[in-house]
C-alpha cells in the first residue's frame, strides 16, 4: 500500500570527484639543463625543444611537474638519472656507416701483430662494434685478433647491443647475400645476428668524464659524441680518449664531430688519428 510514495521519493544525487589537477611549472628548465651538463657534458638541453618537452611528457608520467621537483628527483634517484640519459642521447646508426674508415681499420688490423684492442665510445646498440666483426668474417680475418669493447651512457642502448636483434634500417647498408650468412629473421622485419659476433664483444656502462684509466687501447672509434658537447667539453673528452689510447695508438672519429686539436693527435686522414 502505497507504494507509489517510494517511487516518487527523491535519490540522492552523487557527486562526481573532482580530481585535482596539478598545475605545471617547467620555468627555468635550463636548471636541469646545466645539471646535467655538469654531470655528462650534454649542453643545450633546454634549446633542444623536442627533447626538453619528451623529458617533461616523462616526468608527468611519474607525476613530476616542476622543474624543482625533476631537479630534485634527478639528484635523489638513479634509476630517474639513468632514463633522462637514455632519453636525452638517442642517436641513429647503422651497420657499415662511414665505410671508408671501417675499411682502413680492417687493412689496419689485418697487417698488425697480435691482437688489436679496440674500443667504441659510445659504441650506441652495437651496429659499429658488429660491423668490425662482420667485415674481418668477410675479409677472413680471424675474430681472434681483436678484443672488441664498447663504452655507452646510454643503458638502453647497450641492452639493444647485448641481444643483437636489429631492425631493417640498421641493416639497409648490408648486401642481401651477408645479411642471410649472418642474421637470423625473426618477428615484426628484426634480424638476429649471430651469437659467433654476439659473444665477442664486451660491454659497459661509462660516463666519459668519469674515466679514469690511461693506455688501454690500440684503436678508438667515437661518432657521434661530441656533437652533444660545447668546446669545454670537447677538449676534455678528446684528453680522455687519448689517456686511453697507447702511443702510437689509432683514434677515428665520426665525420659530424668537431675534436678538440690537441698536439698529441696526428692527423693521417680524414677522421683518423694517431697519438704521439
Amino acid at each position: 500500500m502505497f507504494d507509489w510514495l517510494h517511487r516518487t521519493k527523491k535519490e540522492p544525487i552523487l557527486q562526481e570527484k573532482q580530481e585535482h589537477k596539478k598545475e605545471k611549472d617547467f620555468t627555468n628548465f635550463s636548471l636541469v639543463a646545466k645539471y646535467l651538463y655538469d654531470k655528462s657534458g650534454i649542453t643545450e638541453l633546454d634549446k633542444r625543444h623536442l627533447v626538453a618537452s619528451r623529458l617533461q611528457s616523462y616526468a608527468q608520467k611519474l607525476d613530476i611537474y616542476t622543474t624543482n621537483e625533476f631537479l630534485d628527483r634527478l639528484k635523489n634517484d638513479s634509476q630517474f638519472y639513468q632514463e633522462v640519459l637514455n632519453i636525452v642521447t638517442v642517436n641513429e646508426t647503422f651497420f657499415l656507416r662511414e665505410i671508408k674508415e671501417l675499411e682502413w681499420l680492417i687493412e689496419y688490423i689485418k697487417k698488425a701483430n697480435g691482437i688489436v684492442k679496440i674500443l667504441s665510445l659510445p659504441c650506441s646498440s652495437g651496429e659499429e662494434i658488429y660491423s668490425i666483426l662482420l667485415l674481418m668474417q668477410e675479409h677472413s680475418i680471424s675474430l681472434d685478433k681483436v678484443e672488441i669493447t664498447g663504452y655507452d651512457i646510454n643503458t638502453y642502448a647497450l641492452s639493444l647491443a647485448k641481444k643483437g636483434i636489429f631492425d631493417e634500417h640498421s641493416l639497409h647498408k648490408i648486401e642481401k647475400t651477408t645479411c642471410d650468412k649472418y642474421f637470423i629473421p625473426l618477428e615484426n622485419n628484426t634480424f638476429q645476428l649471430n651469437k659467433i659476433f654476439c659473444n665477442r664483444i664486451h660491454l659497459q656502462q661509462r660516463n666519459i668524464f668519469e674515466i679514469r684509466e690511461k693506455n688501454c687501447f690500440d684503436i678508438i672509434l667515437s661518432r657521434n659524441m661530441f656533437i652533444y658537447f660545447d668546446a669545454q667539453k670537447r677538449e676534455e673528452a678528446t684528453k680522455v680518449i687519448i689517456d686511453l689510447l697507447v702511443d702510437g695508438g689509432i683514434y677515428i672519429k665520426g665525420h659530424a664531430d668537431q675534436i678538440y686539436k690537441d698536439p698529441r693527435l696526428k692527423n693521417l686522414h680524414f677522421g683518423i688519428y694517431s697519438k704521439e
